[in-house]
C-alpha cells in the first residue's frame, strides 16, 4: 500500500464524511424549521393513528381518574396513562395516547384536557387535531420537507446520516495515522497541529527521538505538493513528537510535511 493511495483514500473519506456531515446537519435544521412552523399544541394525523403525547397540568393530581378531556369527535380521544414532573421548567405533566378513531372524517378537532378544580377553565390552549383523509394530502401539508419528499422523519434521516459520517471520519484517523508510520520509517512527518504562540507560529509533527531527533535538529519543510519552503529547528523533542517555530511567510498548512536533513 502506497503513500499515494493512503493519502487519495484519506482525502476521498474525508470529503465523504464532511458531506454525510452536511446532510446529517441539514436533516437537524429542517426538523427544528418543522418545529417552528407547526404549533406545539397542533397534530396532523390519519384515521387509526395513536400518538403518544404530553401536556402541563396547572395542579398536581394523585390519580387519573381527576384527568378529562373535551372532544369535538367523538372519534377522538386521549386514554391517560399517568402524570409526572416537568423535565426543564418543573410543574406537573400529564401523559397519555391520542387515538384517532377509523371513522375520524377530514378536518380541525378541537380537544382540551381538564384537572380538578377550575376544570372549565384550563389555563392552558386546547389541541389542535387536523385529521386527513387519504395519506397523500397528509403528506403534502407536512411541515417536513424531509418527511415531505422521501417520506423518512427528519431527526431518523438525521441519525442515519450522522452514523457513516462517524465512520468515515474513523477511516480518516486510520489512514493518518497508517501515513504518518509510512513518512516516519522515511525519516518524515506530517504537521498535524499548527498553533499561534507568543513566539510565533509553532508546528507539531510525529518525528521525534525515536527517529533520531534532538533539539536543535534542523529539518526540511515541503508543502503538499512537494516543494521545499526552507528548513526549521527542532524544539520540545519527545519520543516521537517534537515542535518547531515557522516563518509567518512560510504559510504553513495541515498537510505540508518535513523531513531530515541529508
Amino acid at each position: 500500500m502506497t503513500l499515494d493511495r493512503i493519502s487519495r483514500w484519506r482525502r476521498w473519506a474525508g470529503i465523504v464524511g464532511s458531506i454525510f456531515c452536511l446532510l446529517s446537519l441539514l436533516a437537524v435544521i429542517d426538523a427544528l424549521v418543522a418545529r417552528f412552523k407547526q404549533p406545539l399544541n397542533v397534530y396532523q394525523v390519519l384515521p387509526e393513528t395513536v400518538l403518544h403525547i404530553q401536556g402541563p397540568l396547572r395542579e398536581a393530581v394523585d390519580t387519573l381518574q381527576k384527568l378529562s378531556f373535551q372532544s369535538d369527535s367523538r372519534e377522538i380521544r386521549i386514554d391517560f396513562e399517568g402524570v409526572q414532573k416537568g423535565y426543564w421548567l418543573g410543574g406537573h405533566l400529564w401523559r397519555g395516547r391520542l387515538n384517532i378513531g377509523p371513522e375520524a372524517r377530514p378536518g380541525l378537532y378541537s380537544l382540551k384536557v381538564l384537572g380538578p378544580g377550575k376544570a372549565a377553565t384550563p389555563p392552558f390552549p386546547p389541541f389542535q387535531v387536523r385529521v386527513f383523509g387519504d395519506p397523500e394530502t397528509y403528506r403534502r401539508n407536512l411541515p417536513s420537507l424531509i418527511q415531505k419528499y422521501l417520506r423518512v422523519a427528519p431527526w431518523v434521516a438525521a441519525v442515519f446520516t450522522f452514523i457513516p459520517a462517524i465512520g468515515f471520519f474513523v477511516l480518516v484517523f486510520f489512514f493518518s495515522q497508517k501515513i504518518e508510520s509510512l513518512l516516519a520509517r522515511e525519516g518524515k512527518a506530517e504537521i498535524y497541529r499548527i498553533r499561534q504562540t507568543e513566539q510565533g507560529i509553532e508546528i507539531s509533527f510525529g518525528l521525534g527521538r525515536d527517529q533520531g531527533l534532538e533539539e536543535g535538529t534542523r529539518l526540511n519543510l515541503f508543502d503538499e505538493k512537494g516543494q521545499s519552503l526552507g528548513t526549521v529547528e527542532a524544539r520540545s523533542v519527545t519520543a516521537g513528537d517534537a515542535k518547531a517555530l515557522v516563518a509567518e511567510e512560510q504559510g504553513v498548512r495541515p498537510g505540508y510535511w518535513l523531513s531530515k536533513v541529508s
